[in-house]
């Protein structure tokens, strides 16, 4: 019951708190106004990570019910989401560059590290440590990247909590399902104001918070998981953004680009010139499910022949996806 009420109640939050946070934003002056890499057209609200992170964790603390000490892994946990959150609303307001932004990530990354949540990748300690890092890293990059359409990331990520908190609850982790759940809502709630029209974004800040509660959810479900072949779930669930910023950066790269800067040239923009942009994002979406369903599977079984096939399968999807959007012209207004 205390998962269902999590969900409930930080999508019931996040449906009465975004229209608080869009006011609070024209006020604020928090606002991401049109340019020519972006597509919408009009100043539009950035306090959709505050919406997202206060609606879930007011929704985590009722549903634990009865008042006790936060475990020191979950305060490690806690500030990690907090740090990240407050260098991407600074750089959503002021702007920060590359080198700022990747230190609060490595932060947020060590923080998160620091609860005791550190997977044995078989390669010493502090090279685990120090992978574990590079990949939280790169994920929030990619969520990050990948938040350039309505509806693109809060739905993508709705759904990959909810995959998440199933497995969580297999393994009978039900306050982490609690918490992922509570994410799962306040981003359901949230993409009533962000698709198909956008009143509000999720800006730096909700996009940073979401990948950093990804790649939390993915190290605690590798790190829970016994050794094996099933530990290879947490990495699929989480492919499609890493396909698009690998694209991008080879793409980038080819092109003589530099990799931090902006454009239209992502997978689903450019899929968005083959069919319809909300046909795109919906697509995403049955991708995202079909992949943390594949994820669940793959822990499920936790045996080499499932997994070898699913991961064959999915690399073989992503590359021939690549090679024919690689060839898609993006758009230039």
């Amino acid at each position: 019951m205390p998962l269902v009420a999590a969900f409930a109640l930080a999508l019931v939050l996040a449906l009465l708190l975004t229209p608080l946070g869009v006011r609070l934003a024209w006020v604020s002056g928090y606002l991401d106004h049109p340019e020519a890499r972006k597509l919408h057209t009009s100043a539009t609200a950035l306090l959709g990570g505050t919406v997202v992170f206060v609606s879930a964790l007011v929704a985590w603390l009722v549903s634990l019910g009865k008042p006790a000490p936060p475990e020191s892994s979950v305060v490690y946990l806690l500030a990690g989401a907090a740090a990240i959150l407050t260098v991407g609303l600074w750089d959503d307001r002021f702007g920060l560059g590359v080198p700022v932004k990747l230190a609060g990530q490595l932060v947020a990354s060590g923080l998160l590290l620091a609860s005791g949540h550190v997977p044995d990748l078989g390669l010493g300690h502090l090279a685990n440590v120090v992978v574990t890092i590079l990949a939280l890293i790169a994920l929030m990059n990619a969520i990050n990247f990948l938040d350039n359409m309505n509806g693109m990331v809060s739905g993508l990520a709705a759904i990959a909590f909810a995959g998440f908190a199933w497995g969580s609850i297999q393994r009978g982790a039900f306050g982490v399902a609690t918490a992922q759940l509570a994410l799962a809502g306040a981003c359901a709630g949230f993409l009533r104001y962000n698709f198909p029209r956008a009143r509000i974004f999720l800006g730096d800040a909700g996009s940073l918070l979401l990948g950093y509660s990804l790649g939390a959810s993915a190290v605690m479900a590798f790190v829970a998981l016994p050794r094996g072949w099933g530990q290879v779930g947490p990495f699929l669930a989480l492919a499609y953004p890493m396909f698009d910023i690998i694209f991008v950066v080879i793409n980038r790269i080819r092109e003589g680009r530099r990799v931090s800067q902006g454009g239209k040239d992502h997978t689903n923009h450019k899929m968005a010139r083959l069919i319809q942009w909300k046909t795109t994002v919906i697509l995403t979406w049955l991708v995202g499910a079909a992949l943390s369903a594949s994820a669940l599977a793959v822990q499920s079984l936790n045996s080499a022949l499932p997994t070898l096939v699913l991961s064959v399968l999915w690399a073989v999807t992503f590359l021939i996806a690549g090679l024919r959007l690689s060839s898609v012209e993006p758009r230039t207004h």
